[in-house]
């Protein structure tokens, strides 16, 4: 006698899709505060690239809108910072990934800048879309600064932004003004 699975159609599918992508290679996508799940059960479209290994699987890359479709700003700038630790099994596709995040990371950064800033913002609270709108800050400087001050449990002076591996003296004096640390009673 053969035994049938209690599940079938609509069910039985979905029972599989949902298997395959909790055991499916995570791949490469790095994500800023979106769990793993979230990543897996996002379409390929929601990636820069997706890459095809020999002899099958895929690696998706940098992963930057939600499961909507809609651009997910604070997760671009995160994969523009780190895409240099991204994994490729053809180096070339990195560039076509960093062509597709600048199309819509350069229209977003130029209309940040025509606003400007309105007053100091605190750097122990500024997510990474506010942190590149600091003068010569960009999507590398505003990880390392969110990793050094998580890292340290917050600055105690804007000064600690000399400790972020890149930004210097000129760099830090080009940015001092627009920085600041409020105390946790304001």
């Amino acid at each position: 006698m053969i035994q049938r699975c209690p599940m079938s159609g609509p069910a039985r599918f979905l029972a599989c899709l949902v298997f395959a992508m909790l055991t499916a290679d995570p791949s490469a996508a790095a994500a800023l505060g979106w769990d793993d799940l979230k990543v897996r059960l996002l379409p390929d479209s929601s990636f820069a690239l997706v890459e095809y290994r020999e002899g099958g699987g895929k690696i998706r890359h940098c992963p930057y809108k939600d499961a909507n479709g809609k651009v997910d700003y604070e997760q671009l700038v995160y994969v523009l910072g780190v895409l240099d630790q991204e994994e490729w099994a053809d180096p070339k596709n990195e560039t076509v990934a960093r062509r597709t995040l600048e199309a819509y990371y350069d229209p977003f950064i130029q209309k940040l800048r025509q606003q400007g800033l309105d007053e100091p913002i605190d750097i122990n609270k500024a997510k990474l879309t506010q942190l590149i709108a600091l003068p010569r800050i960009g999507p590398v400087l505003a990880v390392k600064i969110a990793r050094k001050r998580d890292a340290k449990a917050g600055f105690e002076s804007i000064e600690e932004l000399k400790e972020v591996k890149g930004i210097g003296q000129g760099t830090f004096n080009g940015l001092k003004f627009y920085v600041q640390i409020r105390s946790s009673s304001q």
